[in-house]
């Protein structure tokens, strides 16, 4: 068994020649220069030999009598585990080697007989040195592969923690934009609730301070005609205060998701009626002409939604239309619902304000000095949303508006209560 390469082993070598000098001459030669030395006579021992434990380099006489030096060679190199030996042809000067051939079946170099000793020490020497490199270019080609499919996973992992750290940066700016909004919703909402709180509800209070007053100081000079109207105008301006707050406190998005959307027994016609007279009470003469053409008897429905819907389009008509002018409220019942119809002879909703007057204290921009919070079509809106039911306005400047509202006549399925955005298909605007 050979031994194995060391600073004091050039390398080791095999010899494969049928003649006793040429291996002689070469082994004592090669050893003395720091070679490990194996020889055989003949190619079918070779075989043998280099399968069992290959050699650094070949050399290979080409005339032998059991196997050629040709077919050794070609043999070698169809085996894997041999095929990267070099091999060095020796030939006799009088033979007449076949140099294409020697190369074609894998041979690297060939040296004539007989032997100049510095050119076969020189041949070897430069073969070992090319199969040297050729070995540490494939270490470090190796070494390079490990390398690089290690960067990939380093690559890989660093980009999957960057993707989670990036989409964490993500979602906690999606978070603080959602509360930065949040925030400045309820900055807006408190603005427009400072700015109803400071228009809308000065004037019944400067009524309610100033009727008191008349009464504190001149009670008992007031007959019962004149106390009745000073109590009727404070009874009115509490009525209107308390309608504020009730739009105000209503409108409370939180306390919209969370109301208690049961819905009990309703006779509708005998709602209608009392709505209806509620708004009459507050003038000597009839506001509103409310019409029905069936009795729907008794159905199921949210009565406080239903409230906020007709009162609010109730208050519009009379609060945007003249003194007198004709408003009609009208129900319609059809298949499985029933439309309400309110319609007025008023200043009518100017085409540039379609898109926005369902909008939160959205007014628009003909209303002038008319009161009013800018709620009560937003709340309308919600409400018929909740229902899952469809609103309709039909308007024109200085004509008048109509709205109509569809609602389910029987028991609805009510929509997430967690409102999001409208359903702009739930939305009719016309002139």
């Amino acid at each position: 068994m050979k031994k194995k390469n060391t600073p004091a082993t050039k390398g080791d070598l095999l010899i494969v020649d049928d003649k006793i000098d040429n291996l002689r001459l070469l082994f004592t030669t090669l050893s003395q220069e720091g070679y490990e030395v194996r020889r055989v006579l003949s190619g079918k021992q070779a075989l043998k030999v280099i399968e069992f434990e290959p050699p650094d380099l070949i050399l290979l006489d080409i005339k032998m009598p059991d196997i050629d030096g040709y077919e050794v060679c070609t043999l070698l190199k169809k085996n894997e585990k041999t095929a990267e030996i070099p091999v060095i042809f020796l030939s006799a000067l009088s033979e007449a080697i076949d140099k294409v051939k020697a190369f074609e079946v894998g041979g690297i170099d060939y040296i004539t007989k007989p032997f100049q000793l510095s050119e076969v020490l020189a041949r070897i020497e430069n073969q070992l040195k090319i199969k040297r490199l050729q070995k540490t270019i494939q270490e470090q080609n190796h070494t390079l592969q490990e390398l690089n499919h290690d960067l990939e996973a380093l690559v890989e992992a660093r980009t999957q923690e960057l993707k989670q750290k990036n989409q964490k940066l993500i979602e906690y700016q999606d978070k603080l934009s959602e509360a930065l909004a949040k925030e400045k919703e309820i900055s807006k909402f408190k603005s427009n609730i400072i700015r109803i709180i400071n228009h809308e509800f000065r004037t019944p209070l400067t009524i309610i301070f100033a009727s008191v007053e008349l009464l504190e100081r001149a009670i008992n000079k007031l007959d019962r005609e004149q106390q009745a109207r000073v109590f009727t105008r404070i009874i009115e301006a509490v009525r209107q205060l308390k309608y504020l707050f009730e739009e105000v406190l209503f409108f409370d998005k939180e306390k919209i998701e969370k109301l208690n959307l049961e819905v009990q027994s309703l006779d509708l016609i005998a709602f209608c009626r009392n709505l209806v007279r509620e708004f009459d009470s507050r003038d000597r003469s009839p506001t509103i002409k409310f019409e029905c053409e069936r009795d729907f008897g008794q159905v199921k429905w949210n009565e406080k939604l239903l409230r906020q819907i007709l009162a609010n389009l109730l208050s519009n008509a009379i609060k945007f239309s003249p003194e007198n002018s004709e408003r009609t409220f009208t129900i319609l019942g059809e298949a499985n619902q029933v439309k309400f119809i309110v319609k007025d002879r008023g200043i009518g909703i100017p085409h540039s304000d379609r898109e926005r007057m369902f909008e939160s204290f959205y007014r628009g921009s003909n209303v002038g000095n008319i009161g009013g919070t800018g709620l009560g079509l937003s709340i309308v809106k919600k409400c018929v949303d909740l229902y899952r039911g469809q609103i309709e306005c039909h308007s024109e400047v200085g004509v008048g508006t109509e709205f109509i509202v569809t609602l389910p006549i029987s028991q609805p399925v009510w929509d997430n209560p967690k409102l999001e955005s409208s359903n702009s298909n739930s939305i009719s605007h016309s002139t």
